[in-house]
């Protein structure tokens, strides 16, 4: 979409903070509004946010046609994108914790944008969709056997409720052996996919500057998207990339 950015008397306009900020049209933008004051205070925002990301910063995930989760020299093609929301503390804040148990806050957010193809986004799919398939198979199996007339009369003949154990039985094995299957396909998909995000190089980086997953769980997923995010801080190509791309007559996504 083309980006319209009339505001002329905006203290930011043109600036690299504006280009930072990367918003489609003026209204709707941070700086809109707003005073030079509050306009230096966003200014300080922005190059503080920038100085905690990575040196090289995170356009390298989305700007290329390859896919950014794949492993090893081969990649595949991007055709869509995995979204991974990183968080920050705000060095600015100094306030000492009231109770170990307060809720984790985060002066900055970025979402991290990997550019991912075909194969990869169905690995990451197969894995969350394996404990419900795993479940409706065993659990399925397992009532259409118990609900035969011969069978559940054999079966209360022994104990009334054994019917009701057997199911819940199923219940469990169905459990564990979705559990069981999921790590035994993460570890095989592992050699092509970074299956875990943290032992993505962008993620360690990250990670290495204080950044943290605010997804919970011991595996966080990335959620797939067909279009990136194009607009917001965090999300601006690089302007000699951009560039380029106008050159070359590449149109952005």
């Amino acid at each position: 979409m083309e980006q319209e950015r009339t505001n002329r008397n905006c203290p930011l306009w043109g600036t690299e903070t504006c280009a930072q900020l990367n918003m489609r049209a003026c209204r709707g933008c941070p700086a809109d509004g707003k005073d030079a004051r509050e306009c230096n205070d966003i200014r300080e925002d922005v190059d503080l946010f920038n100085s905690l990301l990575p040196k090289e910063g995170i356009a390298s995930l989305f700007m290329g046609e390859a896919c950014t989760l794949c492993r090893g020299a081969e990649k595949g093609k991007r055709e869509s994108y995995g979204l991974f929301d990183m968080g920050h503390a705000d060095p600015r804040d100094r306030k000492k914790k009231l109770s170990l148990f307060r809720r984790k806050t985060y002066g900055f957010v970025v979402p991290l944008q990997f550019g991912c193809c075909r194969d990869c986004r169905r690995r990451y799919q197969l894995l969350g969709w394996m404990p419900m398939l795993v479940t409706i198979v065993i659990l399925g199996g397992t009532l259409l056997i118990v609900s035969q007339e011969p069978v559940a009369q054999s079966l209360r003949g022994v104990w009334r409720g054994l019917p009701l154990l057997v199911m819940l039985l199923a219940a469990a094995a169905s459990y564990l052996a979705g559990k069981g299957l999921v790590r035994v396909l993460r570890e095989r998909f592992n050699r092509q996919t970074y299956m875990d995000l943290k032992d993505h190089p962008m993620v360690q980086r990250m990670q290495a500057l204080n950044w943290e997953s605010i997804v919970d769980g011991k595996y966080p997923q990335p959620v797939f998207t067909r279009k990136r995010l194009s607009y917001g801080v965090g999300t601006a190509v690089p302007r000699a990339a951009e560039e380029k791309r106008e050159k070359d007559g590449e149109i952005s996504d």
